[in-house]
């Protein structure tokens, strides 16, 4: 079976979307599927940087596209860059013979549309794999308005791809409500949790102990926000307990990753003076399990209005680590049924810098008979729910056809 897989980012960029759907080829490729990804060439993080035009990697043909590299200075420029992207992705497209299964991530917005015409021109089967609701976030941060010209334009692109669709792929149950008011057939739309892309190992402390001592953090209680900066995940909460406890020698407030607000975590740190903040850049996948093993309490965001529109995916990764957490965001979304099915983990409300300097004393405070049943806790439950194989199982027997094993995945029980 023939199969297309349509993004903006393919490894070896770092983006999220980008390790999904890594996983995703290499995962179809070893069910016996003649896998193709259409990519741009330039790198999301660093558009100066451009890959070949095609190349095979680990047994799947990557064919690249080219666009503008404005980068992520702005809105404006991610759109462009996006609109120019999905432009040269169709005028290639034309030239592809015809696949079985085209499926389209989510970045950027129009592409599921591009998807659609390529399916309907060519035939074959059309999967929208729904990682982020847009345009549905732009209206949320402000960005744009669902009544403008261009808002009302993407809206009805988005309805259209996704009602004329054969899959919808969603990635929880507040995701799966987002779209079915946007239209779509309740028996089209298949729940895909994510799945963490370090591996589901006992956590790597000594590779912990050593990313500690490289960075010189070896005698700090850390507390680790490690992922995207946008204005969907607001770091305000953070930031603000980092001043609040900017007197106390011994915690160190770590971001590491970068995207829209990296710059403002930079000018609040030099803004007010904070010797507790430090940044790094994103680390790459092969060293990934080390950084997050550094550290003593992870930190989940996600914005009030973004549940359904947008899904933490960090959060398996964090719970590989056996580490604490603490999610601040809204009491009603994925993360919060997360921490209610596997019983260790807190939430905090955006805002609320008491309670989450609460549960930094909550966890600095742990035994090591704590620690060591929580880590039991928190890695067998990733283990047994949260794996590549597990999440794809019941897409693949749907979609490409292939039996369902034993495997489920991991899906809250609520209605």
């Amino acid at each position: 079976m023939k199969v297309l897989l349509l993004n903006q980012t393919y490894y070896p960029d770092q983006a999220a979307t980008a390790q999904q759907l890594r996983d995703l080829a290499r995962h179809l490729l070893a069910e016996g599927c003649e896998v193709t990804v259409m990519t741009c060439r330039r790198s999301y993080s660093d558009p100066k940087r451009v890959y070949p035009a095609e190349e095979v990697i680990e047994g799947v043909r990557v064919i690249r596209v080219g666009s503008t590299g404005f980068g992520r200075r702005s809105f404006f420029h991610r759109f462009v860059d996006g609109v120019t992207f999905e432009i040269m992705l169709l005028l290639r497209l034309m030239f592809l013979r015809r696949q079985d299964v085209t499926i389209a991530f989510t970045s950027p917005p129009l592409i599921g549309f591009v998807a659609l015409l390529f399916a309907a021109l060519r035939g074959g089967k059309c999967v929208q794999w729904v990682m982020d609701l847009n345009p549905d976030i732009a209206y949320a941060v402000g960005y744009l308005k669902r009544t403008s010209l261009r808002g009302r334009i993407l809206t009805a692109a988005l309805r259209f791809s996704v009602r004329q669709s054969d899959h919808v792929v969603v990635l929880d149950r507040w995701m799966r409500q987002r779209l079915l008011a946007h239209g779509v057939q309740a028996e089209r739309v298949i729940v895909v949790p994510p799945w963490p892309v370090n591996a589901l190992s006992p956590a790597d402390f000594d590779g912990g102990k050593r990313f500690r001592l490289r960075n010189g953090i070896s005698e700090k209680f850390v507390i680790l926000y490690s992922g995207n900066h946008s204005v969907a995940h607001p770091l305000d909460t953070l930031l603000r307990t980092a001043l609040e406890m900017r007197d106390n020698p011994d915690v160190l407030f770590l971001f590491i990753g970068g995207g829209l607000r990296e710059a403002d975590v930079t000018r609040f740190r030099l803004a007010h003076g904070l010797t507790n903040i430090r940044q790094l850049p994103h680390q790459p996948r092969e060293v990934l399990h080390e950084s997050l093993s550094c550290a003593d309490l992870h930190v989940v965001v996600m914005g009030e209005a973004m549940s359904g529109l947008v899904h933490v995916s960090k959060i398996y990764g964090v719970l590989a680590t056996g580490a604490p957490y603490v999610f601040v965001g809204p009491r009603a979304s994925h993360a919060t049924d997360l921490i209610s099915d596997c019983r260790y983990g807190y939430q905090v409300d955006h805002g609320d810098t008491q309670a989450l300097k609460s549960v930094i004393a909550n966890a600095a405070a742990l035994t090591a008979e704590q620690k060591q049943a929580l880590f039991e806790n928190n890695t067998a439950f990733a283990r047994d729910n949260c794996s590549v194989t597990r999440s794809l199982a019941g897409f693949l027997s749907q979609v490409i056809a292939v039996p369902e094993g034993p495997s489920r995945a991991y899906a809250p029980s609520r209605a």
